[in-house]
C-alpha cells in the first residue's frame, strides 16, 4: 500500500502528492509485466478514480502502454530517459579523468555540463588549487545565453529544437555584457558554431569568464560540454583563442572515449 500520510520530504520541502503514487505504479509494472487495472489498484491501495487518472496521465506522456489483454507494461519514453541517463552517467565517467588533467593544465576550475530540458546542468567539477575560488557545484544549472557552456550547448541543436529553446528564455541583463534578445543569441551563436566554441566573458557574472567547447556522441550529435571558468585576473579576452585551442583538444579526446570506448 501507499503511504500518502506525508506530502513533504524530509527537511520540510514540499513533494507533489501525485509523485509518489505514479512512481509506484511504474515500480509494480517493472516487477509484474502485464499486470492489468484492477490488480493495480488492490496492490497499492489506492482509490480506483486515483489510479485511472495516474494511469492515463502515464500513458498520455508514454510512461506506460497498454497490452492487447488489458494490462500494462512500461512505456518506451522510459526506455528512451534510461538510455539517455546512462549516457549522461557514461560521459560523467568518460571525462573526469580528462577535466582534471585540463585543470592541472590550465589552472582553471572545469566543468562537464549537459542539456537538462530547458536549460544546461554541471555533471562533473573539478576545483583548481587556487587563491580565488568561482562559486559553482555539481547539480547547478546555468544560462542558455549567459554561460559559454549553455551557448555551446544550443548553438549544435537542431533548428527546430535551438528555436524552440530560445522561445523560451526569459532575458535578464545579469551585466552589461549580457546578451540582449533573441536576435543577439542568434547571430552569437553563428560565431560559436564557425569557431567551435563559446566564451562567456562576463556576460552571466562580473569578473569571472569562460570557455567552452562541445562533446560530440558517434552520430555527431552535441551530448555535452566541458569549460573552463577563471576571474578576469587570470584570462583576458586576448587569451580566448590558446584557451579555447587546449580545451577542444580535450573535449575531441572525450569524444573519441565515447564513440571507441
Amino acid at each position: 500500500m501507499v503511504n500518502t500520510k506525508s506530502d513533504s520530504e524530509p527537511g520540510g520541502r514540499p513533494m507533489v502528492p501525485a509523485l509518489p503514487k505514479a512512481f509506484a505504479i511504474l515500480d509494480l509494472v517493472s516487477r509484474e509485466a502485464g499486470i492489468g487495472f484492477t490488480a493495480i489498484q488492490k496492490t497499492l491501495g489506492l482509490p480506483k478514480s486515483t489510479v485511472h487518472q495516474l494511469i492515463s496521465t502515464l500513458r498520455e506522456v508514454g510512461a506506460l502502454q497498454p497490452t492487447p489483454d488489458g494490462g500494462y507494461l512500461l512505456g518506451l519514453k522510459l526506455a528512451e530517459l534510461g538510455a539517455i541517463a546512462a549516457d549522461q552517467r557514461t560521459i560523467e565517467r568518460v571525462a573526469l579523468p580528462y577535466l582534471k588533467a585540463l585543470s592541472l593544465d590550465v589552472a582553471m576550475t572545469c566543468h562537464l555540463g549537459v542539456l537538462e530540458g530547458e536549460s544546461p546542468i554541471y555533471l562533473a567539477k573539478v576545483e583548481a588549487d587556487q587563491d580565488i575560488k568561482i562559486n559553482t557545484w555539481v547539480g547547478k544549472r546555468l544560462s542558455l545565453y549567459r554561460s559559454s557552456l549553455g551557448k555551446v550547448l544550443l548553438a549544435w541543436q537542431p533548428d527546430e529544437a535551438r528555436e524552440r529553446l530560445i522561445s523560451q528564455i526569459e532575458w535578464v541583463a545579469r551585466t552589461p555584457k549580457s546578451l540582449p534578445d533573441a536576435d543577439a543569441l542568434r547571430q552569437h551563436l553563428q560565431g560559436v558554431r564557425a569557431r567551435g566554441w563559446a566564451t562567456d566573458d562576463e556576460e552571466d557574472m562580473l569578473n569571472v569568464r569562460c570557455v567552452s567547447a562541445p562533446v560530440f556522441d558517434r552520430q555527431g550529435n552535441v551530448v555535452a560540454a566541458i569549460s573552463a571558468v577563471g576571474t578576469v585576473l587570470q584570462v583576458s579576452p586576448d587569451d580566448f583563442p590558446d584557451l579555447a585551442k587546449r580545451i577542444c583538444a580535450v573535449a575531441a579526446d572525450i569524444s573519441k572515449n565515447l564513440v571507441h570506448g
